[in-house]
């Protein structure tokens, strides 16, 4: 039998040589001298991670507000006579909304590919930059044909911010500790459209300062701090723990030896002849496939919250233009609470299908009602339990899917799909609230019912079917067992798993539900 060697297996003696030339006296290292050396090292890693919690992550999160905030400005600036002074009709008012989104699909393939060129600490400040130019000039529009260069090169610099960050975050944390992580990194998100509204509410008054429209003031107060976040990136942000100035050696050491599994981390850059076939699979896999539908499906209802929230509570009946972005905060308010609080309860009973069902449920209850009230209280009330639904729904899937996809590079392709599919959803997002179907709305709230009754459906015919392969699964592995008689047979039935069938293929995997 051989003994277990490894840097982990704390439980093997070593004889420790007395003195005198053969004295066979061993004396064995005090069990709890071992305990208290596991225990201190879980303390210094605790702290550690809270180290990260507070000086990296509130960081990258406060940098994403930026780009979710400059990204939903349009929506807010609509409401200060923006298409009038610009000279666009409400359908070209739509089509700027949807360019946003085809810029955003077509540069994130390459920018995953830019991010391990320049790493993460240079990308990411980069990119930031320049989408806090490009929200700058908004304020300078003057036409159609500007508007729509403009709105299609936010896309392109806003696109590889979010993967880039999350590639930056696997260099700090471990693999359990990253689901959470996400959820408050996409809580920001949700923070910033209701921050938005009460924003836009303040620097709307601003109109006719210093000969100035409401919405020129908008799209500069809000674009110039990007800008300056930017420049303190580029120097805040660190390469690396083991070259983080923040972290005292002791905990850079223990920084590296915690994550000896880092190089399993990767992005499409990692690309080559090694793992190409592992990434074309992830394009014949028929569950990546479903939940790239299932991210489409909910996502019609996030893409077109996000961006005409303002004007749907317009149309309650809120008819001081102010009033309706400020009006548009509090749902998302209690949005971020919901969402977390559902991340950390998937997170915790490792549940995903009933706690994206749950989110997606909420949201139809808010459309339901949406369409059948008509008081303006009631409107509100349902336009807020819509709003609390809806951002529950893309963390739990992107968990989803990423638990039940392996091995790497197979998962890094699937999650790059996933992600176009949902940013896919705001080209017609974008699409489906239409100034002629104002006040109610009652088109965009029906198509986003619909999508999300799909939702639950998928959700439910994937969790049955991978429910039913894990079953299947069991079933083989237990008769390769049972026909093996001893460690030769088993010698010879594992190539079936390690070699012919690796990652998610394997018939040891089994898939979460």
């Amino acid at each position: 039998m051989m003994v277990n060697s490894s840097s982990n297996s704390r439980a093997a003696y070593q004889p420790l040589i007395g003195s005198g030339m053969g004295n066979n006296n061993y004396e064995l290292p005090d069990n709890d001298i071992v305990d208290n050396d596991d225990s201190q090292k879980k303390v210094l890693e605790q702290k550690l991670v809270l180290k990260y919690d507070l000086l990296l992550l509130p960081f990258l999160s406060f940098m994403y507000l930026f780009s979710s905030l400059d990204r939903s400005t349009l929506g807010n600036a609509v409401l200060d006579n923006f298409e009038e002074d610009v000279g666009i009709t409400p359908d070209e008012f739509n089509t700027c909304i949807t360019i946003f989104y085809a810029g955003f699909l077509l540069f994130q393939v390459p920018s995953n590919i830019f991010l391990k060129r320049f790493t993460a600490r240079r990308w990411l400040p980069l990119l930031m930059f320049c989408w806090g130019i490009i929200a700058c000039l908004h304020a300078t529009v003057s036409g159609y044909t500007e508007l729509m260069i403009l709105r299609f090169l936010l896309g392109v610099f806003e696109s590889g911010f979010f993967p880039g960050v999350l590639f930056f975050l696997t260099l700090f944390y471990k693999k359990n500790e990253m689901a959470t992580r996400i959820a408050l990194f996409w809580g920001s998100s949700v923070i910033a459209h209701s921050f938005a509204g009460v924003l836009a509410y303040a620097i709307l008054r601003l109109r006719g300062a210093h000969g100035m429209t409401g919405w020129q003031w908008l799209f500069i107060v809000e674009g110039v701090p990007t800008v300056v976040v930017a420049i303190i990136a580029w120097f805040y942000l660190p390469a690396s723990p083991e070259t983080w100035s923040r972290l005292s050696s002791e905990e850079r050491e223990l920084a590296v030896a915690r994550l000896e599994d880092k190089k399993q981390h990767v992005t499409l850059g990692d690309l080559d002849a090694s793992n190409r076939k592992q990434a074309f699979k992830a394009f014949t896999d028929w569950k990546v496939w479903v939940w790239m539908i299932m991210f489409f499906s909910g996502s019609v209802a996030n893409t077109s919250i996000s961006n005409f929230l303002p004007l749907i509570i317009k149309g309650l009946g809120y008819e001081d233009k102010l009033s309706a972005n400020l009006m548009s905060a509090p749902p998302y308010l209690s949005a971020v609470v919901v969402m977390i609080a559902v991340a950390h309860s998937s997170d915790r009973f490792q549940e995903r299908t009933f706690h994206a069902i749950l989110g997606a449920s909420i949201c139809i209850i808010g459309y339901t009602l949406q369409i059948i009230l008509t008081d303006k209280k009631g409107l509100y009330g349902a336009v807020f339990i819509a709003v609390t639904g809806i951002f529950v729904i893309n963390p739990i899937v992107n968990a989803w899917l990423t638990s039940n996809i392996a091995p790497e590079m197979k998962r890094s392709v699937a999650a790059a799909m996933a992600v176009s599919a949902n940013n896919s959803a705001g080209l017609l997002g974008a699409n489906i609230y239409r100034r002629s179907d104002a006040p109610r709305y009652i088109r965009g709230h029906s198509i986003s019912l619909g999508f999300l009754c799909l939702f639950i459906i998928l959700a439910l015919i994937q969790r049955f079917l991978l429910q039913r392969e894990n079953r299947l699964r069991d079933t083989i592995y237990k008769e390769l067992q049972e026909d093996g008689t001893g460690e030769e047979n088993e010698a010879q039935q594992e190539p079936l798993t390690a070699e012919t069938r690796i990652g998610d293929e394997s018939y040891d995997f089994r898939y979460r539900l």
